[in-house]
């Protein structure tokens, strides 16, 4: 006898549901990226694919936020970078406040990997750590008022370089929540240097909007993302807090200054034909 619609229906619907289960537990590393995704809740979540929950859900997602932020990452400090070689001027930069930001990124990426933190948690840290120390040698390159002497640039290499090797092999567990603590100085030394030079030539000279802008929104991101893998780490979230109380007055500097800068880049380019 042929069986109603509907009880065929549901009988295959519950078939697939039961082989999908089984095959999905069975493909390769499956299990790895679900620990990756949820951690302890890797088996319940395997178990309600593809119906997930919201805190399933919500995991995927944060990870994949992560994810994305460290991609974009990649490219915050390339409008800069373009800025300066289009220009070859370094024009409202502090060699201080480039310096104190190579120190308060890499205090961070450190702090993820010291701390055992995932690194979709601080990976972008570590990204922008590099691309910092590139702006600092365009800096050396471009500076030109006055030039950054090679003594300087010995000092500041000597310097990172010990700071990096106390850190990872000196450096007692206790006391990795001193990097945090020491994030807040150099933040506001990094940014509030920045700020302050904008605000002493009355320009934002070949500063980049996009990486101030980028940099704003990847802090106000990482606050939601660090509750939701890390936890209320007071230590880092007061520091991206504070990112984000200083990038918005960075932001805004652009606006302030907008015709200032105009002008400014007008008379370089000018400068530059002649």
């Amino acid at each position: 006898t042929t069986q109603p619609p509907n009880i065929v229906l549901r009988g295959a619907v519950a078939a697939t549901s039961i082989l999908t289960k089984m095959e999905i537990k069975d493909i390769p590393y499956v299990d790895v990226l679900a620990e990756w995704f949820w951690a302890d809740s890797a088996d319940e979540c395997l178990e309600s694919f593809p119906f997930f929950t919201q805190s399933c859900f919500s995991g995927i997602l944060v990870k994949l936020v992560g994810i994305l932020i460290i991609v974009g990452a990649c490219l915050n400090k390339l409008p800069l970078v373009i800025n300066i070689i289009k220009n070859q001027s370094v024009a409202g930069m502090s060699a201080g406040a480039t310096y104190a930001e190579a120190i308060m990124y890499a205090n961070s990426a450190f702090y993820g990997v010291l701390r055992g933190n995932p690194f979709t948690a601080w990976g972008e840290n570590g990204v922008v750590t590099v691309q910092v120390i590139g702006v600092c040698l365009l800096l050396w390159k471009y500076k030109d008022d006055p030039e950054i002497s090679q003594q300087e640039r010995m000092i500041a290499t000597a310097t990172f370089a010990a700071y990096a090797v106390f850190v990872t092999t000196v450096l007692p567990p206790d006391y990795y929540y001193l990097l945090q603590a020491m994030n807040w100085p150099a933040l506001i030394f990094s940014r509030g240097g920045a700020i302050i030079e904008m605000w002493r030539i009355k320009h934002t000279g070949t500063q980049s909007l996009i990486t101030h802008t980028m940099n704003l929104g990847g802090s106000c991101i990482r606050i939601l993302t660090t509750i939701k893998e890390v936890g209320w780490d007071i230590a880092l979230l007061s520091g991206y807090a504070l990112s984000v109380g200083l990038n918005i007055m960075l932001v805004a500097s652009f606006f302030i200054f907008r015709k200032n800068t105009e002008k400014f880049l007008a008379e370089l380019e000018k400068k530059k034909k002649e």
